[in-house]
């Protein structure tokens, strides 16, 4: 499909006006569109512009994908009009943008790069939309044993989709891997995915997804920023399990720094283990009381953080 720029009245004008010869012939640039599984998009699912990398200003007008996923751009050697001045050489860059409603894989973009030769027509190849993200959020949930990010994301089409990388940083610059989400592979079905990062403390957090494909390339998500705020009020759990054979953790709230002191005791007031002693930060924290050498029975675990001091009972069972 040709189309031709809207500024080629403007370059006759100047041509005649500087008694320059007329243009040469337009630079054809085409190829053929696929869906993320290979099939063929439908006729007005596909919308396309293109322009020359080192003039954005030089546009095509904007066009659809044949019913056989065909595309296809005119590129100007005009002298004379320096922002269609194409040589050979030029990276000719094409966004394309799924625009069907209806279709799985709606407001999926592929921008393509093409270093354009001499040869005319020239003829990119197939091009299919990748693995795209439509939604990415990170949040904090608070349960009542941990604060935790929660990571979701979707796609709207998948293309040989090996998975996900999950990376974290401290500064929003270096990144380490978390773990990894294996995709779904190749599908025309919109994608849900979830990842929980329950090793955080109070502070602020950088995530992104690492998608790769199977043949080892990979793109980057944005980068989402949440941040771990400190609890509102020092606080101490119901130990669990309860009852418990021969562990059960314990978790306590922090509100702000400061010296605890966990110990458990039996029904006659005698201490039988110290958990903790020592200063603890503003957070979340998590103990694991092993009761293996002990007797069934019930027993005391008393917490004191600042002024604040509770009593709680928990039931070992052997």
């Amino acid at each position: 499909m040709k189309r031709k720029f809207t500024y080629i009245l403007f370059g006759l004008l100047l041509l005649g006006l500087c008694g320059a010869a007329l243009p040469q012939e337009p630079h054809i640039i085409g190829g053929k569109f696929l869906n993320p599984d290979g099939s063929v998009p439908a006729g007005g699912e596909i919308r396309f512009q293109a322009y020359l990398q080192k003039s954005p200003g030089d546009t095509s007008a904007a066009s659809w994908c044949s019913t056989g996923g065909g595309w296809s751009v005119e590129v100007k050697q005009t002298p004379m009009i320096s922002y269609a001045n194409w040589e050979a050489g030029d990276t000719l860059v094409v966004v394309f943008e799924n625009v069907l409603e209806t279709s799985p894989y709606y407001g999926a973009r592929k921008v393509v790069k093409h270093a354009t030769t001499e040869d005319s027509p020239e003829f990119v190849g197939s091009i299919s939309l990748p693995v795209e993200l439509t939604t990415f959020t990170a949040a904090v949930k608070n349960t009542s044993i941990s604060d935790v990010v929660m990571l979701e994301w979707r796609t709207v089409g998948e293309s040989n989709n090996l998975g996900f990388e999950v990376e974290r940083s401290l500064d929003g610059k270096n990144f380490s891997k978390l773990g990894f989400v294996a995709g779904a592979g190749s599908t025309n079905l919109a994608q849900g995915y979830d990842y929980r990062d329950d090793r955080v403390e109070v502070g602020t957090y950088f995530y992104r997804l690492k998608q790769i494909d199977r043949n080892g390339s990979f793109t980057y998500s944005d980068i989402r920023e949440v941040e771990v705020t400190a609890p509102q009020r020092y606080e101490l759990t119901q130990n669990f399990p309860n009852p418990f054979n021969p562990q059960t953790d314990i978790v306590f709230r922090v509100k702000e720094e400061g010296v605890v002191t966990l110990k458990v005791f039996d029904l006659l007031g005698r201490e039988v283990k110290t958990l903790v002693n020592e200063k603890k930060g503003a957070g979340v924290h998590r103990i694991t009381f092993d009761a293996h050498a002990l007797p069934s029975g019930v027993y005391l675990y008393s917490i004191t953080m600042g002024s604040f001091h509770d009593v709680k009972k928990m039931l070992l069972v052997k």
